[in-house]
């Protein structure tokens, strides 16, 4: 149960921050270093709890009671 655990953070925050890379680059057409670094931490804490959730449900984890 703790692999899982550690494999729902760990794949959760290289998610956020991918997704955090596309989102400015593709979306915004800017670069994270002209973007405003709050926005790029908020954005990345965003998805990166997103994906924790699903993560989380999928692999069944419990760090989230029901």
């Amino acid at each position: 149960m703790q692999i899982k655990r550690l494999i729902v953070v760990v794949v959760s925050l290289i998610i956020g921050v991918l997704l955090t890379g596309a989102v400015i680059y593709l979306g915004f057409g800017t670069t994270p270093e002209r973007f405003a670094y709050s926005n790029v931490v908020l954005l990345t804490v965003s998805l990166a709890g997103i994906a924790f959730i699903w993560l989380d449900y999928l692999l069944g984890t419990q760090f989230l009671k029901n």
